[in-house]
């Protein structure tokens, strides 16, 4: 089945897996004529920008290419594929300048001022509440979302780094984000994006 080229386009996404699995480039192409379009749409909707969308459909597809032994093909693969494009958008946002993305919501969200500088007084003190917040976490908690939010290391990663176990790294990950969750002020709709941004 797999050295038929022409036979892809009407293969299952489960035989595309397996093939995609074994290395078979020709799966891997019908794979991104099949979902590129897709998750190109899916980026826009997100990032506004179609040039940074183009960027990110390339690094996905990537990301799929290197995980290709570890695929399953008895699992959602549709699932699977939109799952790290999402996740790759998040990074894709948190590694673009905070401030500056701040910046750009606030003047396209808010009426302007004849302060020019209220979007930075806003940012600064949002910024100071997070961190007063995060460093109330206990100790574990607090490095290990530093360690994730900041510093971008996967969980796995982190797991190794402070020996361990990944169930672990997750627990605490997620138990300091909804900490801050909970007490971080959403006294403006700029406060949510800021805060997607920081912890999303």
């Amino acid at each position: 089945m797999y050295n038929d080229l022409k036979s892809f386009g009407n293969i299952s996404d489960p035989e595309l897996a397996q093939g995609i699995r074994e290395s078979n480039k020709g799966a891997y192409q019908e794979l991104f004529d099949r979902y590129a379009p897709r998750i190109y749409h899916f980026s826009v909707s997100y990032l506004k920008c179609r040039a940074d969308a183009e960027e990110l459909v390339q690094e996905v597809f990537l990301k799929i290419w290197e995980k290709r032994e570890t695929l399953d093909h008895t699992k959602n693969f549709k699932a699977f594929i939109f799952k790290i494009a999402v996740n790759t958008i998040y990074d894709f946002i948190r590694k673009k300048n905070m401030e500056t993305a701040f910046a750009d919501f606030a003047r396209s969200n808010f009426e302007k001022t004849s302060d020019q500088t209220w979007h930075t007084v806003i940012f600064d003190e949002m910024t100071e509440n997070l961190s007063r917040l995060i460093s109330k976490l206990p100790e574990q908690q607090r490095n290990i979302f530093l360690l994730s939010k900041e510093e971008g290391l996967s969980n796995d990663k982190i797991a190794e780094k402070l020996n361990l176990s990944k169930r672990t790294v997750e627990n605490h990950l997620y138990r300091a984000v909804t900490f801050l969750k909970e007490h971080f002020h959403y006294n403006s709709p700029g406060a949510v994006i800021f805060f997607y941004l920081c912890c999303g």
